[in-house]
């Protein structure tokens, strides 16, 4: 509907009788001429008197058109639609804000931060509410939070939970926040409605508007966005209040070569960059220990990034917190990236079987050396009490059967990152490995080879395998095997398969990856009943081979992200219940036991600070266990498009505003409604300039009566067709 802002100049409409009056007072000019004859000229007046007066007549309309704009004009007229009560000022809105709480909020300004900015404008927003609009508050982060999940009509309220926000430190799915604040104003009553959407301009969560994910907001409601949820009358507005073209660079990764460092061992570090803007050159840090041991120039493409190599010093035996640190730009919050840096000085391995069942076991881990004090052997009843985290490689040799606590202990420890490696027996028969639920395959009996055909050249099928990293046989060497008997396989499990085969077609060595962690199953013993195995140098080096996997395999991963939910069963290897778990800022954490079928893990809620957390156990000692970072696609400032907003969510009522002045500038008008001064005017000079070009060619068009009088050669006068 139509409203004015200052209707009073609707009395200047009155001006537009004035080119009536004009018209009506002006008088035909007469023009006298000598001439024989009148009636010649009267007959042509006639005819030519009816164009002129519609030319006079054309001439006013104009006039009087230009009059009239120009009074509309000034009274300031808006378009909007709705109801009769909006001219009277009785309607009354709900009011829906969506706050961005991504870490990518606290990006610096020349005014401040980002999030101030946004915090103000909610602010302002709320001010501007009249007394009986109401207003709802959803904070969109990895998921949504509803701050006022239904609209309410304490504004002051609102101003003060909105007052008290900072942002959390991860991302923000704008997507699931907007489909719960549109559930909130489509349950409302009100007669208008609004939704505001306060970000960075940061394109990365817009994404879920145009792929519709499935949300996981835990508010009510929720479900793929769909801009139908708002009622098409429903004013839409986005802030993006973070700069335009922003830049930020950020560690998101560091790699160790090798995967397993020994003591006097040299290792070398790579650092992967992330950068957001023009190129630059910026300085990264490599701090162990809390000392800085090197410091690199980096170059970073255009929107792109960098590898940075540092070379890693000596180090003594035990878990070393590290971080690497760029150059304090205008977001803080993700220049740092923390890891742990595990030395060892030995490979513990722990053997389960009788002593001389693991004979040439033993003697392989020490081929010509006196044991190592690393290695262990226990029976099969020893295995429920032995911390098994301390050992890089479990190996079970004849140790069938076992305790059910020994075989529950031994899947946990693979779960979690170990390696277990089984070779047969005598002792065991088939129904000793049901109880299993991580072994490769079944083994279904044993099979007893013919004595012309146990020759047996050993295949690698999967040379690429981490296992057999710079494994390599020397050129035209094939490891021939003597088996008198092995184990016949029953189908093999889930993501078991075989990757090293005698002869043709039988499976020697047998893999499955289980958690973290793998188990190995051989088809032969590892003592001289089944095989001469353990008097080939093959044997040896596949020991080798598995003890240096089942180390690289960390227990515990360098570095892991911030989250809700931590299982520190699988993040901290060894941690038991009773043990003590501190937060970077040396608060405690608090973990709790949770049953997940038969297995109880431990849990930690909240774990959302970056940097290194500390274990203390039963006897007292504290050492670093942890690293989290902050998840780094947040760190990406890579901005919107605003005009491709609109078609990205699908409304068509959409204001997109850089500043506070322009949002309330669009609330001003979508309130009002749209202002028409400024077409009135263009459209009076348009008629202006009509009425000009009429007239000149009026006045020159017409001429004298004599003008339009011709004689032709008989000497008769008439009017010419002019």
């Amino acid at each position: 509907m139509w409203m004015f802002l200052n209707p009073l100049f609707f009395w200047a409409a009155a001006a537009a009788a004035i080119p009536l009056i004009l018209h009506l007072v002006k008088r035909r000019r007469t023009v006298r001429m000598p001439f024989g004859t009148l009636r010649f000229i009267k007959a042509a007046h006639a005819r030519s008197a009816s164009r002129f007066r519609l030319e006079n007549l054309l001439l006013w309309f104009l006039r009087t058109l230009i009059m009239l704009a120009l009074a509309a004009a000034f009274a300031m007229p808006v378009l909007r639609g709705g109801a009769m009560d909006r001219f009277a000022g009785a309607v009354h809105r709900d009011v829906a804000i969506v706050l961005d709480v991504s870490y990518s909020m606290l990006y610096e300004t020349g005014s401040g931060r980002v999030w101030d900015a946004a915090r103000q404008a909610a602010l302002s927003i709320l001010r501007g509410l009249q007394k009986g609009d109401r207003v709802c508050v959803f904070l969109a982060g990895d998921s949504t939070t509803a701050l006022i999940e239904r609209p309410t009509a304490d504004l002051e309220a609102a101003a003060d939970l909105i007052r008290n926000q900072e942002p959390r430190l991860g991302s923000s799915r704008l997507d699931e926040a907007a489909v719960a604040a549109a559930g909130a104003l489509k349950a409302s009553s009100q007669g208008e409605s609004e939704l505001y959407v306060l970000t960075d301009g940061q394109a990365l969560p817009w994404q879920g508007f145009s792929v519709g994910r499935a949300a996981s907001t835990n508010v009510s409601g929720a479900g793929p966005w769909d801009p139908s949820r708002l009622d098409r009358r429903t004013a839409s507005f986005v802030l993006l209040a973070g700069p335009a073209a922003p830049e930020n660079t950020w560690p998101f990764d560091a790699r160790l070569a090798p995967d397993l460092i020994l003591t006097n061992t040299a290792a070398t570090l790579t650092a992967r960059l992330g950068h957001t803007g023009p190129a630059r050159t910026p300085s990264l840090a490599l701090f162990v220990d809390g000392v800085e041991v090197s410091r690199r120039s980096a170059t970073v493409e255009a929107d792109g990034g960098a590898d940075v190599s540092f070379a890693v010093p000596e180090l003594p035996a035990g878990v070393h917190p590290a971080r690497l640190a760029v150059a304090g730009d205008l977001l803080p919050q993700d220049d740092e990236f923390h890891f742990l840096i595990r030395v060892r000085s030995q490979l513990p391995v722990l053997c389960v079987g009788s002593e001389q069942d693991a004979f040439f076991l033993m003697t392989a881990l020490a081929p010509g050396r006196p044991r190592a004090a690393s290695n262990r052997r226990v029976s099969s009843d020893q295995v429920a009490g032995t911390d098994l985290t301390a050992y890089s490689c479990v190996f079970l040799v004849n140790a069938m059967p076992l305790p059910g606590q020994a075989i529950v202990a031994l899947e946990e420890y693979v779960r979690q990152g170990g390696v277990l490696a089984v070779f047969p027996g005598d002792g065991a028969a088939a129904a000793d490995y049901e109880q299993w639920s991580v072994l490769p395959a079944r083994p279904s009996g044993v099979v007893e080879v013919p004595r012309g055909n146990r020759s047996f050249p050993l295949r690698l099928l999967r040379a690429n395998d981490p296992l057999f990293a710079d494994f390599a046989l020397p050129p035209g060497v094939t490891p021939t095997l003597a088996i008198y008997r092995r184990l016949n396989w029953g189908p093999f499990a889930g993501g078991a398969e075989s990757v090293v085969a005698a002869g043709d077609d039988v499976p020697f060595l047998v893999s499955r990856k289980e958690g973290q962690g793998r188990v190995l199953m051989s088809a032969v013993s590892a003592d001289r009943r089944w095989s001469n195995l353990p008097l080939t140098s093959f044997f040896v080096s596949l020991v080798h081979q598995i003890i240096r996997y089942g180390a690289g395999l960390e227990k515990t991963p360098p570095f892991l992200s911030t989250a809700p939910v931590l299982n520190v069963s699988e993040a901290i290897a060894g941690f038991k219940e009773g043990d003590r778990l501190e937060s970077p800022s040396g608060l405690p954490v608090r973990v709790r036991p949770v049953r997940q079928g038969a297995v109880v893990r431990l849990q930690a809620d909240n774990v959302v600070e970056p940097g290194v957390y500390q274990v203390t156990g039963s006897s007292g000692v504290r050492s670093a266990a942890l690293a989290l970072n902050m998840p780094r696609a947040e760190s990406d400032l890579t901005p919107i498009d605003p005009g491709s907003l609109a078609e990205r969510t699908g409304l068509k009522n959409l204001h997109v505003a850089r500043d506070l002045e322009e949002l309330r500038r669009g609330i001003d008008e979508a309130r009002r409604g749209r202002p028409l001064t400024e077409a009135l005017l263009w459209t009076a000079l348009g008629l202006a300039v009509l009425e000009v070009l009429l007239s000149n060619r009026l006045s020159r068009g017409r001429g004298k009566p004599a003008q339009h009088i011709e004689v032709d050669a008989s000497g008769r006068i008439g009017r010419t067709g002019n």
